[in-house]
């Protein structure tokens, strides 16, 4: 309990994080549905934006911290952060 409030009471950086002036779906898709090319895709323009990001690692830090299982977060998608949490150990 006290690691999930520390990470909710530690987001100052979202507010600066440039995924704000996009709209979620760039980041996290529209739904399951989602041909595999579209998918990819989207996932690479939302990359791009995370890399010009001024808080991409703090984003990067929180997904990672926060096991978050969906989306784009640092520049990353849900399977390269599970596997990159997996090489850290």
């Amino acid at each position: 309990m006290i690691k999930e409030q520390v990470l909710l009471e530690d987001q100052e950086w979202r507010k600066h994080a440039s995924c704000l002036h996009f709209s979620a779906v760039l980041f996290f898709g529209f739904d399951d549905t989602e041909p595999p090319a579209e998918k990819r895709l989207r996932e690479d323009q939302a990359k791009l934006v995370c890399f010009e990001c001024p808080v991409r690692q703090e984003c990067l830090d929180y997904a990672l911290s926060a096991r978050e299982s969906h989306g784009i977060w640092g520049g990353m998608t849900d399977v390269e952060r599970r596997r990159y949490a997996n090489r850290s150990r």
